[in-house]
């Protein structure tokens, strides 16, 4: 049974109900296990998702016209498919980006538009597909993307960030990688982090070695609230962006760009968070105490303290949050797409562990606790990452992918929301 209820998204002006909904997320479903397959890592997954839906929606758009486009500047063709047009994008540009899984990638279009019997308008939305995404494609050519792992620790002095496991480090080039909307990854500088003597570092590590530690005492539902999401924060986000396009049943076209600025969106995060991360390297709270007695001392902590984080810390410099950056300006942009108002979700996160939630905020809060109960961030590191994150996340939202008449953003209430469809 059908929970109705009022669901705000950005209207359009020519988009019509019988328009296939869901397609841009069943093509992130499809597409997702073949860079996992490719062993990607999570920064080329991201810079990917991030190109394929800006082509998905700047062809989606070029049917019909609504918002300003990211790269694409053809005309509109409003005779075009706009099902044609966002699954060409979606082949072209994988075609590009993941050339050996071409064949898989066919057959997903061809499933996806078996049922066209418009040969015209289904050809025209080929050739709008193809051309939105060699324009992204051109636009990101030269970004500076680089996944390499390579890295070279600062000195072992305090405070200095030393990797914690033999584990690789994580996406220590993306930094400076060119943003997708952002200026620079320096548009939005968060502060450097607390001084080690200071009052509020001191208690941050107690609190964390007090909270999140292997052995610390904690309830059963914060244990599993920090298992659940020690996984990708832009994985969870993506999750939960289409299980509620789904629900809400959002149009194509609405579709194509909720999830374009939500991946613009992580991706600048990614970018911007990473940046502030390697040049400011501070350690993990496992490295402040085994330092503990060597180059460091705390008025609380006693030299020679056993002490393990309750999950393992990511292989990349502490501050600020990740998961709280990402978050953040996840959070921003999906709200400004669905609204504030609360509306059930249901995450399936790491270790088998799934959830639900009566808003996304309550998720986003959530996430950014959980690394503390985790033991791998300070509070004032989640802190700061929340405030980067809302900060590219309302830049995201109100600069990108705009549109292009008053009527258009005008606010329009979701044909219906379906519960059942929020853990799909």
């Amino acid at each position: 049974m059908k929970t109705l209820m009022a669901c705000t998204a950005l209207a359009t002006l020519s988009i019509a109900p019988a328009l296939q909904a869901e397609l841009a997320s069943d093509l992130q479903d499809g597409i997702t296990p073949l860079m996992t397959e490719a062993k990607w890592t999570g920064a080329e997954r991201q810079r990917a998702l991030t190109i394929l839906h800006l082509a998905m929606f700047d062809a989606a758009n070029a049917t019909q016209g609504v918002y300003t486009p990211y790269a694409y500047d053809g005309a509109i063709d409003t005779t075009a498919s706009t099902e044609a047009a966002v699954a060409q994008a979606a082949l072209s540009v994988m075609e590009a980006l993941l050339p050996a899984h071409v064949k898989e990638l066919e057959a997903q279009m061809a499933a996806h538009l078996a049922s066209a019997s418009d040969q015209a308008s289904l050809q025209a939305g080929r050739r709008i597909g193809a051309e939105a995404a060699a324009a992204v494609l051109a636009v990101r050519a030269e970004d500076g993307a680089d996944f390499s792992l390579d890295y070279t620790p600062g000195a072992p002095e305090a405070g200095i960030y030393q990797p914690t496991s033999e584990r690789a480090m994580v996406a220590p080039k993306i930094k400076d990688m060119t943003p997708f909307v952002l200026s620079s990854a320096t548009q939005f500088r968060v502060p450097p982090p607390p001084a080690l003597e200071s009052a509020q570092y001191q208690q941050g590590l107690l609190e964390v070695v007090t909270r999140g530690g292997k052995d610390s005492p904690a309830s059963a539902e914060d244990i599993e609230i920090a298992k659940l999401h020690a996984g990708s924060g832009s994985g969870a986000w993506n999750q939960l962006a289409r299980s509620s396009a789904r629900a809400c049943a959002l149009p194509l076209l609405e579709e194509t760009r909720m999830l374009a600025l939500l991946n613009v969106a992580l991706s600048d995060a990614l970018v911007a968070g990473f940046n502030a991360k390697y040049s400011y390297a501070l350690w993990r709270p496992q490295t402040a105490v085994e330092a503990l007695g060597k180059t460091y001392n705390h008025p609380d902590l006693e030299p020679g303290l056993v002490w393990e984080s309750r999950i393992p810390a990511p292989m990349h410099p502490e501050y600020p949050c990740q998961h709280c950056t990402s978050g953040s300006a996840a959070l921003e942009v999906m709200t400004s797409v669905f609204g504030s108002a609360p509306f059930p979700i249901r995450f399936e996160g790491a270790a088998n562990i799934s959830k639900s939630y009566d808003s996304l905020q309550q998720f986003a809060e959530e996430e950014s606790e959980s690394r503390l109960i985790g033991g791998v961030h300070y509070r004032r590191s989640n802190a700061v990452g929340d405030m980067l994150g809302y900060q590219i996340g309302h830049h995201v939202a109100a600069t990108a992918l705009q549109p292009l008449s008053a009527e258009a953003a005008a606010p329009r209430t979701c044909a219906g929301f379906d519960s059942t469809m929020v853990s799909q």
